[in-house]
């Protein structure tokens, strides 16, 4: 009957504020986050195509870059409420930041991503602030990654 109606649309619980708080207050900088998958990409584009690493003076991989790291650290945290983070003006906007961020390096945040919002997708397409995360969530899942840093080091360590 009609007392199911909210269910049936699926709609997200109202956030929990500490984890507005929380996501608040990640670094989600995605100028930075790039420069610093792009340093950890290249150096292991020039191992696997063989370049003489004795030129170098630092012959340890970079660092896996931490604003990465954050996000995905942040989503297994967060994915549970998701959906309802997504329907907040100011999370919204910080939702969108973290899928672009953890997407673009990895296939495995992809499907923390997809999970989290599964049920959800006929409410926040309908929604104010939901309606752009989902279509900020789908053009990123469906776009092939820059490189998955999940397997990036994998070739290399395990010797092919």
């Amino acid at each position: 009957g009609d007392e199911n109606t909210t269910e049936e649309y699926g709609r997200p619980r109202r956030p929990n504020p500490e984890t507005v708080s929380y996501l608040r207050g990640l670094p989600l900088e995605e100028t930075l986050a790039a420069e610093q998958a792009r340093t950890y990409i290249q150096y292991f584009q020039a191992e696997k195509k063989g370049y003489d690493k004795s030129k170098e003076h630092n012959d340890d991989p970079p660092e896996y870059p931490v604003l990465v790291s954050a996000t995905h650290a942040a989503l297994s945290s967060i994915y549970k409420e998701l959906a309802s983070l997504s329907c907040e003006e100011n999370s919204s906007t910080q939702i969108e930041t973290l899928v672009r961020i953890a997407c673009r390096y990895s296939n495995a945040a992809k499907r923390v991503v997809l999970a989290g919002m599964s049920g959800y997708w006929v409410f926040l397409s309908s929604h104010r602030f939901g309606s752009h995360v989902a279509q900020t969530v789908l053009r990123c899942v469906v776009a092939s990654c820059e490189a998955d840093l999940d397997v990036l080091g994998c070739d290399i360590e395990g010797g092919d």
